[in-house]
């Protein structure tokens, strides 16, 4: 992994690279595209480098850093799944040396104090390909946000958990592509995120 993340992001450096997407949830198929995450220095933008059967979310360590913050520069697609970051210790396939003893500090997000920046987002997201479900492959992620939502209102804990009903509806959803038998619970959840925001925004 180190050879091609130097050949693909060199002059930059790379400072980390994890698993993020379907796979750490559990809901990645054989077909599945790999997603990472990477995070280098010399670099102060984003993209998304692809590659015959996986894609590298990249963020200069600046733009990771306004992303933490939820910056209203940064865009949408990317603060959406900022949540993968409880995680990412798990899911680590390259750390530099340079951060190893920072690297606590690189991934943590204050998300009570940015939960609602992260509701708003979610929703903007959510909204769009609600709208335009029937080509929309993402909508599963619904089912894990509204776990891990429930669960941090529940408990005061923003961590990573995912119901084990959650989790079957959206491999279901995900595996079989039947969002028409799935519509009417998925617009019930975005009804509780909505309704959530409005109430954490009075």
């Amino acid at each position: 992994m180190q050879e091609l993340l130097d050949k693909l992001f060199s002059p930059n450096k790379v400072l980390l690279c994890y698993r993020c997407g379907s796979s750490i949830f559990g809901l990645s198929e054989e077909e599945s595209d790999k997603d990472y995450t990477v995070v280098i220095d010399g670099f102060d933008g984003c993209n998304v480098v692809k590659t015959d059967d996986s894609d590298f979310f990249t963020f200069g360590r600046s733009y990771f850093e306004k992303l933490k913050c939820f910056d209203r520069y940064c865009l949408t697609y990317f603060l959406c799944w900022l949540d993968n970051t409880l995680l990412a210790k798990d899911n680590i396939v390259y750390v530099d040396d340079s951060i190893k003893d920072k690297l606590d500090e690189l991934l943590y997000i204050d998300f009570d104090k940015h939960f609602n920046d992260w509701l708003y987002r979610l929703i903007a997201y959510f909204g769009i390909r609600l709208e335009n479900y029937k080509e929309e492959k993402s909508l599963y992620h619904l089912y894990r946000v509204e776990s891990l939502i429930r669960h941090y209102k529940e408990t005061g804990k923003f961590e990573y958990y995912f119901s084990k009903e959650n989790y079957e509806l959206a491999k279901d959803l995900k595996t079989h592509m039947n969002i028409e038998k799935h519509l009417p619970r998925l617009k019930e959840i975005f009804s509780y995120l909505l309704t959530l925001f409005k109430e954490e925004a009075e």
